[in-house]
């Protein structure tokens, strides 16, 4: 019964230094995990910018297009007008 005690003794004992150790490695990793973490997303937003910069100039050169076609669409309308009506007056007159 005398060994059963002491081994009983030990196996707690064990336990509760790996339990301890366990504690302590937790505390010494949590740092560097966390500096990992910030890291990451850092990365992460870096890279995000750098596509919302690249979808924004994508959608500014489309617009500037679209823009000036309006413009040239708008100068082809407006002289188709003044012509139509020039001849319009031309056949009335």
């Amino acid at each position: 019964m005398e060994t059963k005690h002491k081994l009983a003794i030990t196996g707690s004992g064990l336990l509760v230094a790996g339990i301890g150790l366990s504690v302590v490695g937790a505390a010494l990793i949590m740092p560097a995990a966390f500096t990992w973490a910030a890291r990451l997303v850092e990365k992460g937003a870096e890279g995000l910018t750098a596509k919302v910069e690249g979808a924004s100039k994508t959608v500014g050169a489309v617009v500037g297009t679209l823009h000036r076609s309006l413009n040239e669409a708008k100068r082809a309308g407006v002289a188709e007008i003044k012509r139509s009506r020039s001849q319009e007056r031309s056949i009335t007159g």
